[in-house]
C-alpha cells in the first residue's frame, strides 16, 4: 500500500509555489520522493520557500515568473521538458483576490482577478496539459476554493473565477481522459496563510466569525491539504478524474 502513494522519481511543478499551501504540499511531495520545481511571481516568497524546504533537507528548484505571462509559461515548459523529458505532476495554487464589493471594485482589479485566477490557470494547464497528453500520463491538481460553492459579499469576483476553474478542470478531465491524464481539484476553506494573514490580523472579528462557522471551530492550516494532494498526485487516485476534494471540516455541507 505504501507504494501506491509513492512519488519516487516524479517531476512536480507547483505554481503559486511561494504560498504556504504550496510549501506544505511541496514538502510532502518531496518527502514521498518527487523532484520539486516551484514557480511564483514573487522572488521574495520563492526564496523563503526554498530556504524552508532546504532546511528540511529537500533540493528545490525555483523559477520566478507570472502565471499570466504566456511566454514565461512556454519557456518554463520548454526548460522542464528539455531537462527531464516529462512532467508528472502539475499543482496550481496561484491566485489573487480583493475583498471588495462590486460597487467598490475597479475594472482593473476585476480584470486582474480574472487574469490570474482564470486566464493564468487556463494558460498553465493548457501548455503543460497538452504536453502531458503527448507523453501519455500526468496528474493535474488545481487548487480551487470553497468560494466556488459558497458565495458571499466582497467575494463575487473571486467566487466567479473559482467556479470557472471548477468547470475548466471538469471539462479538461473529460477531454484529456483518452490520454490517461487525471485532472482534479482541491477546494480549501479559509486558511491561515500569507494569503489571509494580514486581513485577519486587521479584522479579528472576521476571523472569529469565520472560525465559528466551521464545524471544527478553527480555520484551515496548510498541512490540512497535504493528504488530498498526495492522493491526487499518486497512483492511489489512478481512477479518479474530474473530481474536487473539498477540505473544510464540513462547512460546505452545513
Amino acid at each position: 500500500m505504501k507504494d501506491l502513494f509513492s512519488l519516487d522519481g516524479k517531476i512536480a511543478l507547483l505554481f503559486g509555489g511561494g504560498g504556504d499551501i504550496s510549501i506544505a504540499v511541496a514538502r510532502a511531495f518531496a518527502d514521498y520522493g518527487a523532484k520539486i520545481i516551484l514557480s511564483d511571481n514573487s522572488k521574495e516568497h520563492l526564496q523563503k520557500a526554498k530556504e524552508v524546504l532546504s532546511s528540511d533537507g529537500f533540493d528545490v528548484e525555483i523559477q520566478e515568473g507570472s502565471i499570466t505571462d504566456v511566454a514565461f509559461i512556454r519557456s518554463l515548459a520548454d526548460s522542464i521538458y528539455s531537462r527531464y523529458g516529462r512532467l508528472d505532476i502539475l499543482f496550481n495554487s496561484a491566485g489573487v483576490t480583493y475583498r471588495k464589493s462590486i460597487r467598490d471594485m475597479s475594472n482593473e482589479e476585476w480584470m486582474n482577478i480574472v487574469d490570474v485566477n482564470l486566464n493564468g490557470t487556463y494558460h498553465a494547464l493548457r501548455e503543460f496539459g497538452l504536453r502531458m497528453c503527448d507523453q501519455g500520463h500526468g496528474h493535474i491538481i488545481q487548487v480551487l476554493s470553497t468560494g466556488a460553492y459558497r458565495f458571499g459579499a466582497n467575494f463575487v469576483a473571486y467566487g466567479a473565477t473559482k467556479a470557472a476553474q471548477s468547470a475548466l478542470i471538469k471539462g479538461l478531465a473529460i477531454e484529456w481522459a483518452p490520454y490517461n491524464l487525471n485532472v482534479n481539484g482541491i477546494a480549501p476553506t479559509a486558511t491561515e496563510t500569507n494569503f489571509t494573514r494580514d486581513y485577519y490580523r486587521e479584522n479579528p472579528e472576521k476571523m472569529e466569525a469565520t472560525r465559528n462557522n466551521h464545524p471544527y471551530k478553527r480555520l484551515g492550516r496548510p498541512d490540512d491539504y497535504v493528504g488530498a494532494a498526495i492522493y491526487l498526485a499518486s497512483d492511489a487516485s489512478a481512477f479518479v478524474n474530474g473530481e474536487v476534494i473539498i477540505v473544510d471540516s464540513g462547512k460546505t455541507v452545513k
